[in-house]
């Protein structure tokens, strides 16, 4: 088999005004669209450790990332798995990690374990930048960037070209088995 070579770790660490209790409950959250997220939710049967999770678009019909969550230790730290389901590359590593701090809260997102010189190297820098300050203004605020909204509704018209290969029928949430369905390919 080859060595395939992996990207530098990615750290993306704000400040975000608001207790950690706060900032977890936003990162975690399941019952709605998330706009920092890309407007997508989390679909797990559970936020826990050994569970699969695919995060949907908010009109259900699309699902951009698969992957099991692998620990959980609220309201400190959250790592999974993550596949974009667009690209053919292997799984990575997200890391969220939280702390309180005289501001409020240090929130991090770091990336691991992504094939160097990859698609999903590429996307995963531009989404972690857009997630980390898209979250930071959504706690603070209530609302995304300006430039967020823009981004998402210029997601919304075009989502009717989404790739077949991203259809949620063919990302169906299994059940947790000791594998997950994040090598799965439709």
């Amino acid at each position: 088999m080859n060595q395939q070579k992996f990207a530098d770790k990615q750290i993306y660490r704000v400040v975000i005004a608001a207790p950690i209790e706060t900032v977890w409950s936003e990162l975690i959250k399941t019952t709605s669209p998330r706009p920092f997220f890309w407007n997508s939710s989390w679909d797990a049967a559970a936020m826990a450790p050994g569970e699969p999770y695919r995060m949907v678009s908010n009109h259900g019909k699309t699902v951009a990332v698969v992957g099991e969550i692998l620990e959980m230790d609220p309201p400190n730290r959250m790592v999974h798995s993550f596949r974009l389901t667009a690209l053919p590359d292997p799984p990575s590593t997200v890391t969220y990690t939280l702390k309180s701090v005289a501001e409020g809260t240090e929130f991090c997102l770091i990336t691991e374990n992504i094939i160097a010189g990859s698609k999903s190297e590429k996307s995963m820098a531009g989404g972690s930048a857009f997630i980390v300050k898209n979250f930071k203004a959504f706690i603070e605020t209530g609302k995304v960037t300006l430039g967020a909204r823009f981004t998402l509704a210029l997601y919304a018209l075009m989502a009717p070209m989404t790739p077949k290969s991203m259809s949620a029928n063919n990302w169906p949430l299994k059940p947790a088995t000791g594998k997950s369905n994040e090598g799965d390919l439709p």
